[in-house]
C-alpha cells in the first residue's frame, strides 16, 4: 500500500507542477512587454491626445475604386480613413504607425496616391487628411482596429510609446463606387 500512495503522490505532485507552470506561463508578459506601447482607444469622431499625438477620425468610407486630386486612382475592396491630426510635443513628429487590424491580419496604409501616410505633424495646429488601405476582395465585414502612433524621439525607427486605436464595424460602413482622398492641408475649424 506505501508503494501504491507514494506513486499517487508523485502524481498529484506531477499534476501541481504543471499547473503551476501553465498558470506562470499565463501570467508572463510577453518579451517585447517593456517596449510596447500603451493604446488608447477613441470612436470616429472622438478627439484623442497622447503624448506626442492628437487626432480625430472624422469619417470611415469604403469603395471599389479610390482617387486623388492628382490624377492618380486604383481600382479594388479599399477603406478610406479620413482624420485630423497634430503633434502635441515634437517640431518633428509624423505619422508613422498607420494600420488596420482584422483579425489576425494586419494592412499597412498605401504608399500609393497621395495619402497622409507618413506626413509630417505640427504642433497645435491640426492637418487633414486620407488614408487609403488595399484589403482583400469580400474583407469589408466584421470588426476591424484602426491603429495610429507616432515614434518617441527624433528616430523615426524608434519605439512607439502611445497608440491610438480606433475600433470600426466593417458592416456599417458605407460602400460607394469611388471615393476621392482628401488633400493633405489645414484642418477646417
Amino acid at each position: 500500500m506505501t508503494a501504491r500512495r507514494s506513486r499517487l503522490a508523485v502524481w498529484l505532485l506531477t499534476g501541481a507542477l504543471l499547473a503551476g507552470a501553465w498558470a506562470v506561463s499565463k501570467a508572463t508578459l510577453p518579451d517585447d512587454a517593456a517596449t510596447a506601447p500603451f493604446p488608447t482607444r477613441a470612436g470616429l469622431g472622438e478627439r484623442v491626445t497622447v503624448r506626442d499625438l492628437s487626432v480625430t477620425v472624422t469619417d470611415v468610407r469604403a469603395a471599389g475604386r479610390v482617387m486623388d486630386s492628382t490624377g492618380w486612382s486604383a481600382e479594388g475592396t479599399w477603406l478610406v480613413v479620413d482624420l485630423e491630426a497634430a503633434a502635441v510635443l515634437s517640431q518633428d513628429a509624423a505619422l508613422q504607425l498607420h494600420e488596420l487590424v482584422i483579425g489576425e491580419r494586419t494592412f499597412s496604409a498605401t504608399e500609393r496616391g497621395t495619402t497622409f501616410r507618413g506626413h509630417a505633424l505640427i504642433p497645435g495646429v491640426a492637418r487633414t487628411g486620407s488614408l487609403a488601405f488595399e484589403l482583400p476582395a469580400g474583407d469589408l465585414h466584421g470588426q476591424a482596429v484602426l491603429r495610429l502612433g507616432t515614434p518617441t524621439g527624433l528616430r523615426l525607427d524608434a519605439p512607439l510609446d502611445a497608440v491610438v486605436e480606433v475600433p470600426i464595424d466593417l458592416d456599417d460602413v458605407t460602400v460607394q463606387n469611388e471615393a476621392v482622398l482628401l488633400e493633405n492641408g489645414w484642418a477646417q475649424r
